[in-house]
């Protein structure tokens, strides 16, 4: 992503994301209350003429919302007009702002930007993705992983024949070719580095040779689990060897993270706290050292569920924690949401243990 300090007390930055990674981590940094100026398009009328008409105009928002859209290429930005054409008349009311990779903005938070948060903008980039094909003879799955989560692309029964049917072999072969072929088209599609095939059987081998059979660009890794389809998917994620492969992935890291903090609420439970009036209480302390909270905990409807969300993550990054900010549909955001929202682990203990 490129980068630019405007004044120099590192309140405005223009940045220009170049790749959806890019527009994740901007998603990760931006807070309810951050100001973001960008050019967009709205319908308005000159004031005093009724008329209306859509035309490009340059506004400054009040963040209220930031919306990622998953593999679209798109991070939607919503908020209230603080500055923007007098002529118009639109201060004060609602707007939204589309950033895709490509676009420069400019965002602004009054405090300024911790310097931490700079180099994670200037650092963020593609840091690649997988394709998984968890396939059994019953059924299989194709999904696309990449640093802020997985998407199921393909999700299908498999239907042979019994054993004693002549034409088993030619239909099975049929469908070893098709979801070849689909996975390879998903790798190109997406822009893929690493093919994963997992399976209980030989059929993910037969499978992993005939995608070699069809591209020499991509590393192909191999892994038991114990079923096809979307729940082989799920528990492919959690194999070391998928966590070793993908290691660069934010996603599975927060998992890593996540499995880690879970063993040391075990043995030492006054070194994690779970849920955000914990977590809010130890952050202004600066005992948080790793933090892992799910993303539409700072959007929520209730303002003060917001606002110790917020604080927590600006706490956090005052004093050094390690963040992850997780989607809530992914599979570490909705067992957080069972806890709470968000889990920490603190440098020392605040309190008896739990």
């Amino acid at each position: 992503m490129k980068v630019e300090v405007l004044d120099r007390r590192a309140t405005r930055l223009r940045v220009q994301p170049e790749s959806e990674e890019d527009l994740w981590v901007l998603k990760t940094v931006l807070r309810p209350g951050d100001l973001v100026k960008a050019k967009t398009v709205r319908e308005v009328a000159y004031k005093g003429r009724g008329e209306k008409e859509r035309r490009p105009i340059v506004v400054k928002i009040k963040i209220k919302e930031v919306d990622f859209q998953a593999f679209t290429g798109k991070l939607r930005l919503f908020g209230v007009i603080v500055e923007g054409p007098e002529e118009y008349g639109v201060t004060g009311k609602h707007q939204s702002i589309m950033v895709t990779p490509g676009k420069s903005i400019e965002i602004e938070r009054p405090k300024g930007w911790d310097k931490k948060i700079i180099e994670k903008l200037k650092s963020s980039g593609p840091k690649g993705r997988a394709v998984i094909v968890a396939v059994d003879y019953d059924e299989y799955a194709i999904a696309v992983l990449s640093m802020h989560g997985y998407k199921i692309v393909i999700d299908e029964d498999i239907k042979l024949p019994g054993k004693d049917d002549p034409s088993r072999e030619t239909i099975l072969s049929r469908i070893i070719d098709s979801i070849a072929k689909q996975t390879v088209e998903t790798a190109k599609r997406y822009n893929a580095n690493i093919v994963v095939v997992a399976g209980p059987g030989m059929l993910k081998n037969i499978i992993s040779e005939k995608i070699k059979q069809l591209t020499q660009s991509i590393r192909i890794i191999i892994d038991n689990v114990s079923m096809g389809g979307k729940h082989g998917v799920e528990e492919a994620l959690r194999r070391q060897t998928i966590s070793q492969a993908l290691k660069d992935f934010a996603i599975t890291r927060a998992e890593q993270e996540f499995e880690e903090i879970m063993r040391v609420a075990a043995k030492e439970p006054g070194l994690v706290v779970f849920g955000l009036d914990e977590i809010h209480e130890a952050s202004s302390l600066g005992a948080v050292e790793k933090l892992i909270m799910v993303d539409t905990l700072l959007y929520s409807l209730d303002e003060e569920t917001s606002r110790k969300a917020g604080e927590i993550l600006e706490n956090a990054e005052r004093y050094r924690a390690t963040i992850f900010l997780v989607p809530h549909d992914s599979p570490i955001g909705e067992r957080l949401l069972l806890m709470g929202g968000a889990i920490a682990k603190l440098r020392y203990s605040i309190g008896p243990a739990q």
